[in-house]
């Protein structure tokens, strides 16, 4: 009988103990583990590429930004993109450019698809684009956006891919040399 008094005892104390125990409070572990919500739209504009003269209408139309759909987000931990990062989330833009993602307090980075892996700039030098080596080593490190989550939602995120001429990709560091309509 004193066997079980004392165990029953001990079993009492040791909850009591993990209760008041700040590292492993129930509340705690809740709050820690609570996901953050991010969220926004990605908007695409456009450069006129040649031909007639353009009327402002036109050029006005260019420049306002529409939804991208269909767009690739990463998310990695910290602030730098490595060859050693991995992926811990990715979003794809939805019709209306919006996006939507959950994550844990803490600092993380937004990258597009061409980051995933260092880049072989063989891959956009062609007979009409030149790129420029310096710019695209520094933009694959530099993380497209970097969001440092705390307690609150972090909504209203907006970003703008401005789509230069004659080009299918969103990295900067590529240009085109080729010939301009007339």
């Amino acid at each position: 009988m004193n066997f079980i008094f004392s165990s029953f005892f001990l079993i009492i104390f040791s909850l009591l103990n993990s209760l008041s125990n700040p590292k492993l409070n129930v509340n705690n572990l809740s709050k820690q583990s609570k996901k953050i919500t991010i969220s926004g739209k990605v908007f695409q504009t456009y450069n006129y590429c040649g031909g007639a003269k353009p009327t402002q209408a036109v050029l006005d139309n260019l420049a306002k930004p529409t939804p991208y759909p269909n767009k690739t987000f990463y998310i990695i931990k910290g602030n730098l993109n490595a060859k050693n990062s991995i992926p811990i989330d990715s979003f794809l833009t939805q019709k209306d450019g919006s996006f939507s993602s959950k994550l844990s307090p803490g600092i993380y980075s937004i990258i597009v698809e061409e980051q995933l892996k260092p880049i072989d700039s063989n891959k956009y030098k062609t007979k009409n684009q030149k790129v420029d080596e310096q710019c695209l080593n520094d933009w694959w490190k530099k993380p497209y956006y970097i969001l440092n989550i705390k307690r609150k939602n972090i909504t209203n995120l907006n970003f703008i891919f401005n789509h230069r001429c004659f080009l299918s990709t969103d990295i900067p560091c590529v240009t085109y040399t080729g010939p301009y309509p007339h």
